[in-house]
């Protein structure tokens, strides 16, 4: 058996290499599909103000996820490795004793079920607030950013051409139109096929645009990303293997599709689409035959060389035009069931990366009826002037076609399910305290312009206070608006909370939550919410009375 293999690999040694690279990634076979997770809640609170350090933190995301790495930073500066348990969508982490009164940043990262990592900071205080800064920079495009885009770019395209137009050659019996070269176009596939799991991995980790050894390869491991690559370097083997019979080796490439169309259901937010059944069938019609479109642009393109044969395309011009409309239909599809919200579109990357990929197909559509209806049978007729304008077209089709693949690759950075919390702005807290009470005041903005407001009171030790009552006023002099009463009510946690306050914007807005302590004092906590980009607090001091 060993010496068969060893002589049929000496004759093939370029499938041999590409089976060596299959059955290396092979070694990581996944444990589960982990999604692009949004953080809902956490307590303590963002920016919270503690009386002691809390022993561990919780945090509550929208879908179940796994902790890839978490550190905590106390107010001397002092980076600590935390461990943590997770349960479905909570994690719990651990924080060091070594956490002391000022403030502390807790940073974690996560991934989820589409194989995005997805890393965040929480910010709370003991006794008070300390200049302590995080070290990661919020909306920083790193080099590692761009370089997973393009590789995933990249690799989509070259699959798509030694697949795509594996298959446009069998199918169409068109193999003199394929590129001379097709084993570099596989080679290359393939190396950015194992950097995309790399690279992937290495986002997982929080590392940087570096070598990091097997780590990534490992980390990637546990989602769906090495599925995904596995399936498509199985595809490209299929393809790259020479097959004796029509019927066989035709047979062989459409399962290398069945296996580059599978593959694309394993990754993004289609494994988070509900229904998923109808999400991943929409993804895997869309990706086949985006697969199958793009592999026919370069033999196409090839049509109008000198006098090559027109059969493949008259046979292209005849199949292409029901895949193409169950293509559209799928993204369409696709684009319905992962969008919450049509009227808030433009409020996320997502929304406006599917607007961008829109007016794309749209031109695309636009290029392929120009195509079919003007160019096609002119050329087909042997009109040289109608070649050399279709060549131009399809040119312009390739062109579309990588432009497409990575404005679509943009939607690695960001999730539909994040346009849920686009219109909503950071959570505003302020610290408010008098002779006789504190209490920590936080207002979070809506989708419907409205917001809801939360009070924590407190004593002056930080001890926990039992009010009778709690009373929130809202005014804003600047604009001629009164103050606004609001009976707050208790919440199983011990605050106290209220909702439906028109306030679309803090700037200008004053607070005073009066707080019934007993029959004879009262509290009133009184400050000026400032407009704030990152959810800081202001700590204010105002008067307090007392009243029967």
């Amino acid at each position: 058996m060993w010496l068969i293999f060893r002589t049929w690999a000496a004759a093939n040694w370029r499938a041999a290499l590409l089976l060596l690279a299959l059955a290396a990634l092979g070694f990581l076979s996944p444990v589960g599909a982990q999604a692009h997770a949004v953080l809902r809640s956490s307590s303590p609170a963002s920016n919270a103000t503690l009386d002691r350090p809390p022993s561990r933190v919780e945090l509550r995301f929208n879908e179940a996820v796994r902790l890839v790495t978490a550190s905590a930073i106390d107010s001397t500066g002092a980076r600590t490795v935390v461990q943590g348990d997770t349960l479905g969508p909570v994690v719990m982490l651990n924080l060091p004793s070594s956490i002391g009164r000022g403030t502390a940043i807790v940073s974690y990262r996560v991934a989820s079920e589409d194989g995005h990592p997805v890393g965040g900071s929480l910010v709370f205080h003991v006794g008070t607030q300390t200049a302590t800064t995080s070290d990661a920079p919020q909306g920083y495009v790193s080099p590692l950013m761009i370089a997973i885009w393009l590789v995933h770019a990249g690799s989509i395209v070259l699959l798509a051409v030694v697949v795509g137009g594996a298959f446009f050659a069998h199918l169409l019996d068109a193999g003199a139109l394929l590129p001379s070269r097709q084993d570099i176009t596989a080679s290359l596939a393939v190396l950015l096929l194992i950097a995309n799991v790399y690279l992937q991995g290495l986002d997982e980790i929080g590392g940087e645009l570096t070598l990091a050894g097997m780590r990534p390869f490992l980390a990637a491991a546990h989602g769906g990303s090495a599925i995904a690559a596995s399936l498509a370097l199985f595809s490209i083997v299929l393809v790259s293997i020479p097959i004796n019979g029509r019927r066989t080796s035709l047979a062989a490439v459409a399962l290398a599709m069945i296996a580059a169309s599978v593959s694309f259901t394993f990754t993004g937010h289609c494994n988070v689409a509900e229904p998923r059944w109808l999400a991943r069938t929409c993804m895997f019609l869309h990706g086949g035959v985006m697969i199958f479109w793009i592999g026919s642009l370069i033999p196409l393109w090839r049509i109008g060389e000198k006098q090559a044969r027109s059969g493949p395309l008259l046979g292209f011009s005849r199949v292409i035009p029901l895949p193409f409309v169950g293509m559209l239909l799928a993204g369409g599809a696709l684009a319905w069931i992962e969008l919450p919200s049509r009227d808030t579109v433009l409020l996320s990357i997502y929304g406006r990366v599917l607007l961008l990929k829109i007016l794309l197909v749209s031109l695309l559509c636009l290029l392929a009826v120009y195509n079919r209806f003007w160019l096609t049978q002119p050329a087909l007729a042997g009109s040289p002037t109608a070649r050399w304008r279709l060549r131009r077209s399809i040119s312009a089709e390739i062109g579309l076609a990588v432009a497409i693949v990575a404005s679509a690759s943009l939607w690695r950075f960001a999730g539909p399910d994040q346009l849920e919390f686009a219109t909503a702005a950071p959570m505003l807290s302020i610290h408010l305290h008098s002779e006789t009470a504190m209490a920590q005041f936080e207002l979070q903005l809506q989708r419907d312009g409205t917001s809801t407001a939360r009070v924590s009171v407190m004593t002056l030790d930080f001890e926990p206070l039992e009010p009778r009552t709690v009373m929130l006023r809202m005014r804003k002099p600047n604009a001629g608006v009164e103050p606004i009463k609001y009976d707050l009510l208790k919440s199983p946690d011990g605050a106290w909370e209220t909702s439906g306050l028109p306030i679309s914007n803090p700037t200008g807005w004053e607070a005073d939550v009066q707080i019934l302590i007993d029959d004879f004092t009262t509290a009133h906590l009184q400050g000026e919410l400032a407009p704030s980009t990152g959810a800081a607090a202001a700590s204010v001091t105002k008067r307090s009375g007392a009243g029967s």
